[in-house]
């Protein structure tokens, strides 16, 4: 059957038939991701436990802006301080702007022990299989 343009018709069937098996097919698709992840879903969170990791987190943050702001030593015995934040950037901008180095000379270490050497191996190499 053709139309005054020359164009086919599509049947009414053959178009209720296309949506039909269009609709099926995301249906079948939702069922497939359905099956495939909603087994896999985390258990629910105890409150008890949310509170908890949020008291921790305030608690490594309030040590970790101590730490950042405020002077403690490192280590006493050698003299190592740490100071503040912004103490060592405005200390970075005198050494940058005088031209000094930026980082502190090296102190000398004792140097390591040295390595006995490997002893040889007498058994034959063994093959890969």
């Amino acid at each position: 059957m053709e139309d005054e343009h020359g164009a086919l018709e599509t049947s009414h069937s053959n178009f209720l038939l296309s949506v039909v098996g269009a609709v099926g097919s995301m249906l079948l698709f939702a069922l497939i991701i359905a099956i495939a992840y909603v087994p896999n879903r985390p258990q629910p969170v105890n409150e008890d436990i949310v509170q908890q990791r949020k008291d921790n987190l305030t608690e490594v943050r309030a040590a970790q802006a101590k730490a950042a702001d405020n002077y403690s030593w490192v280590n006493e015995q050698e003299g190592v301080v740490r100071i503040p934040i912004s103490q060592a950037m405005q200390l970075t901008a005198q050494r940058l702007s005088s031209g000094e180095a930026t980082q502190p000379e090296a102190k000398p270490t004792e140097k390591p022990a040295a390595a006995k050497p490997a002893a040889k191996e007498t058994s034959a190499p063994q093959s890969a299989h």
